[in-house]
């Protein structure tokens, strides 16, 4: 006689599986707490925020500025949305369910599973009547840090549209040994939100044309996260 036995997970799964679906809201009061204690500051010498309002836009910051991002897009981009690229690991399901209570999709892939799809998802937002904003973190998700990876590189090409470089500088701040070195603003500190200038996108779908449009991405993101 056959006994059938129920498919028992690991711990550490059924414990991000129960995170994944029990603890955005609280994951977002706290973001929300620790925005109530700093001071903001926007620096955006294009009015890029002020321009175009009807036209998506293509934001591009480093991973280890992800945690305030959702929090600053809701309060300088009221009534926009944003599809952003978020990994289909059960990290990214948590991240997810986060940044949608900001006004921020996702679109579940990466560079290890699934990027393909999520970049055609991109690309294809990006030719609607009234698409959304679009956002990418170019080094994720596993790095190298700081060093911008293809996919931002054709979204842009595939669309015609600039990429927006945006990062943020905080006065106080707590730095994880993490791969990218995780920021965390401390309570009080200033955060400043630094937009543009706008990078045009590679002028081909090709490739190996990206080099000139990556270096000078990855220069003014260097020099704005000073």
């Amino acid at each position: 006689m056959e006994i059938d036995h129920p498919l028992v997970e690991p711990e550490a799964l059924r414990v991000k599986k129960l995170l994944a679906e029990k603890s955005p809201p609280l994951v977002a009061a706290l973001i929300r707490l620790l925005a109530w204690t700093l001071r903001f500051r926007l620096e955006d010498p294009e009015n890029i925020f002020g321009r175009d309002l009807e036209k998506p836009r293509i934001f591009a910051f480093w991973h280890n500025r992800i945690l305030m991002m959702p929090f600053l897009y809701e309060k300088y981009c009221p009534g926009r949305r944003m599809l952003m690229m978020v990994s289909r690991s059960r990290d990214g399901e948590l991240i997810t369910r986060v940044m949608s209570r900001f006004g921020v999709d996702g679109a579940r892939g990466s560079t290890s599973k699934g990027g393909a799809d999520a970049l055609r998802e991109m690309i294809r937002e990006l030719e609607k009547e009234g698409a959304r904003d679009i956002g990418i973190t170019p080094d994720g998700p596993r790095g190298p840090r700081c060093k911008v990876q293809d996919g931002v590189l054709a979204v842009a090409a595939a669309s015609g549209v600039p990429i927006t470089p945006v990062t943020t500088r905080v006065s106080w701040k707590w730095e994880l040994s993490s791969w990218d070195r995780f920021q965390i603003p401390i309570p009080g500190a200033v955060c400043c939100l630094v937009v543009g200038p706008s990078v045009p996108p590679p002028p081909s779908m090709d490739p190996e044309k990206f080099g000139p449009t990556r270096e000078l991405l990855e220069r003014v993101l260097a020099d704005k996260s000073v």
